[in-house]
C-alpha cells in the first residue's frame, strides 16, 4: 500500500508539472508578443499615451513572466524532490528484493517454504513488476524533466533578452517621466502664475469699476482746497507783499526782505499741511502716527495686531516675504469696518473680498499701480483706533524709489513717527540715520521688534547699540519700545495713546483770519494817521490862503489909496493934469514902497508857503489814498477770504 500511495504522488507530481510548464511557456510567448508588439509601436513612433499603455501592458506580461518562472522553478524543485523520494522507495525496493531473493534461495537450499514466504514470493512478483513500471516511469519523468528542462533553458534566455529590454524601456520610461514631471512642474508654476494673473486682473477690474464714497466728495473737497490755495499763493501773500514792499509790515531793506521771506514759506508750507489733512478727511481731527522703517522689519505685522486685538477673523494687511510695490495704507477709527482707496482724487469703495484679494504680490503684479491707487484708506470700529489714524508705509530700502519718495511725502503729516527696526539686524544703517536727519521732523519713536528672537542680553545690547547711535548722531528719541508678537499689545498702545495732535494743522483758516484782522486794524490806524497828516496840511494850507488873501487885500488897498492921491485938475490958462500936494507925493511914494516892498515880499512868502504846504498836503493825501487802497485790499481779502472759508464750515 505504501508502494503504490508514493507512486501515485510521483505520477501527479510529473502531471501537475507538465502542466505548469505549459503555462510558462504560454506567458513566455504572450510576453514575447508584446514585447514585439511594444517595439512595432516604438518603430510606428507611437504617441506618449500609447507608448504608456504599451511599457504597461509588457510590464504586465514581464510580471506575469516572473511569476510562472518563479513557480516553475518550484515546481522543478517540488518534481526533483518527488523523483529522490521516487528513488529512495526503489533503493528501498530493490534492497527488498534482494532480501526476499536471499530468502527464496535460502529456502529452496533448506527445502522449507511456508505459506507466508509463498505470499512473499507472490509479493515480491508483484513487486518486481511495479518496480520495473516506476523504472519506466522515472526513466520517461527524467526524458520530460530534461526536455522540460532544456525548454526552459531557452525560455529563460528569451526571459533574459525581454528583460533587458525591458531595462531599456524602463531607463526610457524614467527619462520620459522625469520630463513629464518637469513639465508638470513648468505647468503648476505657469499655472501657478497664470492663477496671480487672473487674479491681478480681477483685482484691476474691481479698482477700474469701484465706486465713488458719495459720504467723501473728494472733488468738491479738492475744489474748494484749491480756491484757498489760489488765495493764498495770489490775494494773499501778493498783499502781503505789497504791506512789506512799501513798508507797511516790519521796515525796509534786508530785514524786509528777510520776514517777507519768512512770511511766504510759514504760509506756504502752513497751507501745505493744512491741505493734505483737509484732503484725507480721515485725518481730520485725529492723532495720526506712522509706522516707517526698513523693509521686513515687522511693520505691517504690529499694525495688523492693532487692527485684530489678536482676533484672527479681522482682515488683515497684506505682508510678504520679499521686497515688492507696496501702497501706503491709512488705517483711521470708525462706526463702522469700511474699505476704500484713493484714484485720480477720488475716494472709492472697495469691497471686503476684494480686499482680501490684495496681496503685495499682487500689486508687483499691476504695472504703473501708483496711478491706480494713490493711498488705501481702511476704517475698523476698534477702540485701540479711537481718535487715532495710523499710517503704514513701505520699507525704505524696498525695491522701488517710489516707495521711498512717497513714504517720505506722507509720513511728515503724521504728529509721530514710530520707526520699527528687527532686533536680528542688531544695528542702524548709515542710510537711515541720513534719512531721519534730513527729512524726518517729527516726534521719534523706536521699536525694538522680534525680540522674542533673542535672550534677554542680547536685546539689551542690541538697544544699548541702537541708542548710543542715536544720541552720537543727536538724534532725539521719545522713547524705546521692546515688541514681540507675543508680547502684550500693551506695551505699543501706552506710547501710541501718549502722543500730542499736532493742531496747528488745522489752524490755517484761524491764521489767516487773525492776520487778516490784524492788517485791517494796522491799516484803519494808518489811514486815520494819514487822515490826520493830511487834515492838518489842509488847514495849514486854508491859512496860508487866507492870509495871502489878506495881504493881496492890503495889496489891493494900497493900491486903490496910492491910485486916489493923484487927482485930475482942470486949468484954464493950462492944460488939464493930475495933481498932488507935496504931502499926497510922500504919501504916494510910501504907499508904492509898501507894495513893492513889505506888501510883495509878504505876498511872496506866503505864496512859497503856499507852494510847499500845497506839495506837502498833497503827499499826505496821496499817502491817504494809498492808506485808502491798502485798507481796501485787506477788506477784499477779508470779503474773499468770507466767501471762501463758508466752504469748510
Amino acid at each position: 500500500m505504501t508502494s503504490n500511495y508514493t507512486i501515485s504522488n510521483i505520477f501527479f507530481a510529473t502531471m501537475s508539472f507538465t502542466t505548469i510548464i505549459f503555462v510558462v511557456a504560454a506567458a513566455i510567448v504572450g510576453a514575447a508578443l508584446a514585447f514585439i508588439l511594444m517595439k512595432v509601436f516604438n518603430r510606428h513612433d507611437i504617441s506618449d499615451d500609447n507608448r504608456e499603455q504599451a511599457w504597461q501592458e509588457t510590464k504586465s506580461q514581464l510580471a506575469k513572466l516572473t511569476e510562472a518562472n518563479e513557480q516553475a522553478e518550484h515546481d522543478k524543485a517540488r518534481l526533483a524532490k518527488d523523483k529522490e523520494r521516487a528513488e529512495r522507495l526503489l533503493k528501498e525496493a530493490t534492497e527488498r528484493m534482494n532480501i526476499l531473493d536471499e530468502q527464496l534461495k535460502s529456502a529452496m537450499t533448506d527445502g522449507k517454504v511456508d505459506a507466508k514466504d509463498v505470499a512473499q514470493f507472490a509479493d515480491t512478483e508483484k513487486l518486481e513488476k511495479e518496480i520495473k513500471k516506476l523504472k519506466e516511469q522515472l526513466e520517461d519523468t527524467e526524458d520530460e524533466l530534461d526536455e522540460q528542462e532544456r525548454k526552459l533553458k531557452k525560455k529563460t534566455t528569451e526571459f533574459n533578452d525581454l528583460q533587458s529590454e525591458k531595462s531599456k524601456l524602463d531607463a526610457e520610461h524614467k527619462r520620459i517621466i522625469a520630463e513629464l514631471e518637469n513639465v508638470r512642474t513648468e505647468l503648476k508654476a505657469k499655472r501657478e502664475e497664470l492663477n496671480m494673473k487672473m487674479q491681478t486682473l480681477s483685482f484691476v477690474q474691481s479698482i477700474l469699476s469701484a465706486r465713488n464714497l458719495t459720504s467723501d466728495n473728494i472733488a468738491k473737497t479738492e475744489e474748494n482746497i484749491g480756491l484757498v490755495e489760489s488765495f493764498v499763493q495770489g490775494l494773499f501773500l501778493n498783499s502781503l507783499n505789497y504791506f512789506y514792499t512799501e513798508g507797511l509790515l516790519e521796515c525796509k531793506g534786508k530785514q524786509g526782505q528777510e520776514a517777507q521771506t519768512l512770511t511766504k514759506e510759514y504760509f506756504s508750507n502752513r497751507f501745505v499741511q493744512w491741505a493734505a489733512t483737509k484732503r484725507k478727511s480721515w485725518l481730520d481731527g485725529k492723532t495720526t502716527i506712522a509706522f516707517i522703517g526698513e523693509f521686513s522689519a515687522g511693520k505691517t505685522s504690529i499694525v495688523n495686531r492693532i487692527l485684530s486685538q489678536d482676533n484672527q477673523n479681522v482682515p488683515l494687511l497684506p505682508v510678504s516675504t520679499k521686497a515688492t510695490t507696496a501702497i501706503p495704507t491709512y488705517i483711521s477709527g470708525a462706526p463702522s469696518t469700511t474699505y476704500s482707496f484713493i484714484s485720480d482724487d477720488r475716494r472709492k469703495r472697495l469691497e471686503e473680498s476684494v480686499f482680501k484679494m490684495v496681496s503685495k504680490e499682487v500689486l508687483d503684479n499691476v504695472s504703473g499701480i501708483s496711478s491706480l491707487i494713490k493711498y488705501f484708506v481702511m476704517t475698523y470700529n476698534n477702540p485701540n483706533l479711537n481718535g487715532l489714524s495710523i499710517l503704514d508705509t513701505p520699507g525704505f530700502n524696498s525695491n522701488d524709489a517710489e516707495d521711498s519718495e512717497r513714504t517720505i511725502e506722507v509720513i511728515n503729516e503724521c504728529d509721530a513717527l514710530f520707526w520699527v527696526f528687527d532686533v536680528n539686524v542688531g544695528t542702524v544703517n548709515k542710510t537711515s540715520i541720513e534719512l531721519i536727519k534730513s527729512k524726518l521732523q517729527k516726534p521719534l519713536y523706536v521699536v525694538i521688534n522680534k525680540v522674542d528672537t533673542k535672550s534677554n542680553n542680547e536685546v539689551d545690547r542690541v538697544v544699548k547699540l541702537i541708542r548710543d547711535t542715536f544720541a552720537r548722531e543727536g538724534i532725539q528719541v521719545q522713547g524705546f519700545i521692546r515688541f514681540s508678537q507675543k508680547a502684550p499689545l500693551a506695551i505699543i498702545m501706552e506710547p501710541i495713546k501718549h502722543v500730542s495732535r499736532d493742531t496747528t494743522r488745522d489752524s490755517l483758516l484761524g491764521d489767516i483770519d487773525s492776520w487778516l484782522d490784524s492788517l485791517d486794524s494796522t491799516m484803519q490806524n494808518f489811514v486815520k494817521a494819514a487822515n490826520q497828516e493830511y487834515q492838518s496840511h489842509t488847514k495849514q494850507w486854508n491859512q496860508i490862503i487866507s492870509e495871502i488873501n489878506r495881504s493881496i487885500s492890503t495889496i489891493c488897498q494900497n493900491c486903490e489909496t496910492a491910485r486916489s492921491i493923484p487927482h485930475w485938475e482942470e486949468h484954464f490958462f493950462s492944460s488939464d493934469r493930475y495933481e498932488m500936494s507935496a504931502g499926497e507925493g510922500s504919501q504916494l511914494i510910501s504907499l508904492l514902497d509898501n507894495i513893492a516892498g513889505n506888501n510883495m515880499d509878504n505876498l511872496v512868502q506866503l505864496i512859497n508857503s503856499a507852494t510847499d504846504c500845497s506839495s506837502a498836503m498833497q503827499q499826505a493825501y496821496t499817502h491817504y489814498r494809498d492808506m485808502m487802497d491798502a485798507r481796501a485790499l485787506v477788506e477784499k481779502c477779508k470779503e474773499e477770504f468770507n466767501r471762501i472759508k463758508k466752504h469748510f464750515k
